[in-house]
């Protein structure tokens, strides 16, 4: 494989695309750039040896399984053309506009170079909107047929959806890098074609930001101007990059950095972005995988850090721009773009849009926290407002308790043997938990 092809069809001096560099990627990285050229359709892309092989998917990519996506096999890509968005100029090959629609890594199965030849490639995506198993499958040619026609068909798994549910699509049109349409980018085609978006001039780096707090209320708010989070028990922490290195902030702003070990920074800071902050949470996560904080406090306490992983929530800035007035659904397209990929220790947490009463139920039988939930729509709210929710699965109450033993005294009965407080998530009053000699766990003489 090789870029003569690409490097032939295109004049450098006119569009903004990369002519390929000499570089090696990390393997598996995909994409899928969105293309409104002279016919819109979504460039399919994997990464297989030192180049992106490449398809033209007319439709665009399907999340029903079975459902057949033509692909037509186009000229490889270079590596660097997976970051590539804005407009290739009038009059130049494959002229429109370009955003990148999805980004990640995506794990083949069996040989790529040989399914390429054989015409079949089995493999699975993790990316912030194409997930799970995928098939691309070769179309015996008709007879003086001179292009290679793919099909491109979703696996069944649980990432898949049914014929009736929402159109990828539709539901997410927007870029994963800069959160702009296809539409949004036409509408600036004379600006020069940038990689990333950017509002005009530079915003400085705001130092420390002070985290979004939620209010507590007895259940989620409802309606579609609303999205839902899991909401963790861990420690809230702002991550700040700047040239090449990663910090952990506290809510306070305190340096936690060297506390929480080498390796989440270490992720943060290979991201691709030279300047950032984010908003998110670290946890320690139990065997049914809801996060422990008892665990994560024996962690801190022991200076175990193999089990931290770092679930990111909000994009607060990144390279001169403050991201914090932009919608949340922008915030968090931008966000899923630039984790999509990143070690498993930075995790993207995901927002829901069902109901929120639904949504609570099931994180309580889980035995999760709660929820946090938080306008579409809405700016990064700084403090305490009601853009940001938090529903419990169960509130905790403080209760007196006394235990009793027979006394060695032979003039009484039974005397006081010890007498304190618990702390209990159960939802009956008056509830008792008699204990003898010392104190159960969660109770205090």
């Amino acid at each position: 494989m090789a870029l003569e092809t690409y490097r032939a069809k295109r004049d450098f001096s006119r569009t903004a695309e990369p002519a390929g560099a000499d570089r090696r990627g990390s393997g598996d990285a995909f994409v899928v750039q969105k293309h409104a050229a002279r016919r819109l359709h979504y460039d399919f892309r994997l990464e297989i040896g030192d180049v992106l092989a490449s398809w033209a998917v007319a439709k665009g990519p399907s999340l029903v399984p079975g459902e057949k996506r033509l692909a037509v096999h186009v000229e490889d890509h270079p590596l660097d053309y997976a970051d590539f968005e804005g407009t290739i100029a009038k009059g130049s090959y494959g002229a429109g506009e370009v955003i990148v629609w999805d980004r990640g890594r995506w794990q083949p199965e069996g040989d790529p170079a040989a399914g390429l030849r054989k015409g079949r490639l089995d493999f699975s995506l993790e990316g912030a909107k194409l997930k799970g198993r995928w098939h691309l499958v070769r179309m015996g040619r008709k007879g003086g047929e001179k292009r290679e026609n793919w099909l491109l068909i979703k696996g069944k798994d649980d990432a898949a959806r049914g014929s009736d549910d929402p159109d990828i699509l539709a539901e997410a049109p927007g870029s994963v890098i800069s959160g702009r349409t296809i539409e949004e980018v036409a509408e600036g085609r004379k600006a020069a074609p940038r990689q990333k978006a950017a509002p005009t001039g530079r915003d400085a780096f705001p130092g420390f930001v002070p985290p979004a707090l939620a209010t507590l209320k007895a259940k989620p708010p409802a309606g579609e101007a609303w999205v839902h989070e899991i909401k963790f028990d861990g420690y809230r922490i702002e991550a700040q990059v700047r040239g090449g290195r990663a910090k952990l902030l506290t809510r306070s702003g305190q340096d936690w950095s060297d506390r929480f070990g080498a390796t989440i920074p270490q992720a943060l800071a290979g991201l691709g972005a030279k300047t950032a902050i984010l908003d998110g949470e670290i946890v320690v996560e139990g065997p049914s995988g809801a996060s422990d904080f008892a665990a994560l406090q024996a962690d801190l306490s022991a200076g175990r850090t193999d089990r931290f992983r770092y679930y990111v929530f909000d994009f607060l800035y990144e390279e001169g721009a403050d991201l914090r007035k932009l919608p949340l659904h922008v915030r968090k397209a931008r966000l899923a773009g630039l984790v999509a990929g990143a070690p498993d220790v930075v995790r993207l947490s995901e927002d829901f849009a069902e109901d929120g009463e639904v949504m609570l139920d099931h994180a309580c039988r889980l035995s999760l926290e709660g929820l946090v939930s938080k306008r579409r729509d809405g700016a990064y709210p700084s403090g305490r407002s009601g853009a940001w929710i938090k529903s419990k699965c169960s509130d905790r109450q403080e209760f007196v308790i006394a235990g009793f033993v027979p006394s060695s005294d032979r003039s009484s009965s039974a005397s006081i043997a010890t007498a304190g407080w618990c702390r209990s998530g159960g939802s009956e009053p008056g509830s008792r938990a008699p204990w003898h000699g010392s104190s159960p766990r969660g109770c205090r003489r």
